[in-house]
């Protein structure tokens, strides 16, 4: 029994470490939020809208995938909150600011979706939408298709599933 109690002690001292060397190896010395079961995460809510651009090259087969856009790194997330959360409306994309910054594309280190058939392949206008920024460091992704879309983030996400 006392042998249980040590190894139970043992395993408990190995988390914490580890939790603990993970918060020591982010950038500001927090670890990254991992969503819940549900895959929704509770990060505040957008504020005002800032810009919003067209043509942005994306497609969130996996909802773990980043946007690379005017040299910033967005991370897909489902809010935990979807009622603190503004819906861009069509007036929206129709007032949007031509993406002049060459064209955006995910960029998902490794990540082969459709040469290795993982994923589906994007249908027409699913991987072409309108990027939204908002404050807060929020974003929202659509695409052409109206098919396709997320919220996204600045803040760095470590997500706890592969595509």
């Amino acid at each position: 029994m006392r042998r249980l109690r040590v190894i139970a002690a043992a395993v408990a001292f190995a988390a914490g470490m580890l939790v603990g060397i993970g918060a020591c190896a982010t950038p500001g010395g927090s670890p990254a939020p991992l969503p819940g079961p549900d895959g929704r995460l509770d990060l505040g809510s957008p504020g005002a809208q800032l810009a919003t651009y067209d043509g942005v090259r994306f497609y969130p087969a996996c909802a773990d995938e980043t946007l690379a856009h005017e040299g910033k790194v967005w991370f897909s997330f489902r809010p935990a909150n979807p009622e603190d959360f503004p819906m861009p409306t069509a007036d929206d994309a129709s007032a949007a600011v031509p993406d002049t910054s060459g064209v955006a594309a995910a960029s998902a280190p490794g990540r082969a979706s459709t040469s290795l058939g993982m994923v589906i392949a994007p249908g027409p206008g699913d991987d072409v939408g309108t990027l939204t920024v908002y404050e807060g460091g929020f974003a929202y992704w659509i695409s052409d298709s109206g098919d396709v879309d997320t919220w996204l983030t600045h803040r760095e996400i470590t997500y706890n599933w592969v595509c």
